[in-house]
């Protein structure tokens, strides 16, 4: 039997018993696409570069969105999920022959907590959820080296957006310990910013013309218990907001993102980037490979055209449309209001008001 307080379990099989190991966050190997974008630091559709054949063994109810009700809903996240890169040759023996950066390994004391005091067993949507967690940390490492990688190493701790929750909130004072208040002030606020960012109304905010300018922080609620929390200051916000765009570069699909047009979080991706750049709140390496594979024309050398596409082009045709985006927002308020969360929030004035 696993010992008390500890997140290992036991199965059995036939007579024998089974322990089921605590994930291991060290020493995880990235897949393709996501070395691929560790070594680059962007994004590309890698439409040419790879195609999607169905991974016959997957199981939703083995994934963080096991707690979705709804047989439709189910249905169109399975077959989403179930679909796989098979990349050609050149593209894995370029991505495999290079060296990726090497991260620090993690403070004991915290993987002991992850693996002990939380349940991170589940699969993620591509990978394990270690894998997940692992990439943005490392990515975070890499790319933004002026913030704590550790934040998107735990974004997810307190919270994700199909109401599952690896930390229980009793443990949450035992994880401030093991972090610094700046680290914390992310942690706790990663799962409420992100679902104001997919919920639609936020992000409108942020588009608008001066975004956060005038404002000096942002007011929300907690997802794992809608206490009311912030980020005190612009600062802040926009230090938040080159995290969430580092965590949502792992959600995007590997190709055809024209087809996959009403995907929410590649709509998000795409608006967040354009924030970012319109402000010059980049922070973070992260950049869009604009340049598209095109199938359809070869040059006599049969090798491929490439096509060119601006950002304002890419919101333009790639961008859900205004019922897809609210059948979105509408998934997010629905979670939510499962669970007694509000996604309610307000900009702070600046201090100079």
């Amino acid at each position: 039997r696993a010992e008390e307080g500890k997140m290992a379990t036991t199965t059995r099989s036939g007579d024998d018993v089974v322990k089921e190991e605590p994930p291991q966050f060290d020493g995880v190997k990235l897949n393709v696409l996501r070395r691929w974008r560790l070594l680059h630091g962007k994004a590309k559709d890698h439409r040419g570069e790879a195609v999607l054949v169905e991974n016959p063994t997957f199981d939703l109810d083995k994934t963080i969105f096991r707690t979705v009700a709804s047989t439709v809903k189910r249905q169109a996240i399975a077959a989403k999920l179930r679909l796989e890169p098979f990349w050609c040759d050149d593209v894995v023996l370029e991505v495999m022959s290079q060296r990726i950066p090497v991260a620090p390994k993690h403070d004991q004391n915290l993987v002991e907590f992850m693996s002990e005091d939380c349940d991170f067993k589940m699969e993620h949507a591509d990978g394990s959820f270690a894998d997940h967690l692992q990439f943005c940390y490392e990515y975070a490492n890499e790319h933004f080296p002026a913030e704590s990688p550790r934040v998107l190493l735990l974004h997810s701790i307190l919270g994700v957006g199909s109401n599952y929750f690896p930390c229980s909130k009793d443990k949450i004072p035992k994880l401030q310990t093991l972090l610094t208040e700046k680290e914390f002030l992310h942690v706790q606020a990663f799962p409420s910013v992100l679902r104001l960012l997919l919920q639609g109304d936020f992000m409108a905010d942020l588009e608008k013309k001066g975004g956060l300018s005038s404002s000096g922080g942002l007011v929300m609620h907690r997802v794992i218990d809608n206490e009311e929390i912030s980020l005190p200051t612009e600062t802040d916000v926009w230090i938040h907001l080159n995290y969430q765009l580092i965590h949502l570069l792992d959600f995007l699909p590997a190709l055809d993102w024209e087809t996959n047009a009403a995907d929410s979080f590649l709509a998000a991706f795409i608006r967040l980037f354009h924030v970012l750049k319109t402000h010059d709140q980049l922070q973070a390496n992260v950049d869009l490979d604009f340049t598209t594979v095109q199938n359809l024309k070869k040059t006599p050398d049969n090798k491929h055209v490439l096509a060119t596409v601006s950002l304002g082009g890419l919101i333009k045709n790639y961008l859900p449309s205004k019922l897809q985006l609210k059948l979105a927002a509408n998934q997010i308020a629905t979670f939510s209001n499962d669970i007694g969360h509000s996604l309610h929030y307000t900009l702070l004035p600046s201090p100079a008001e």
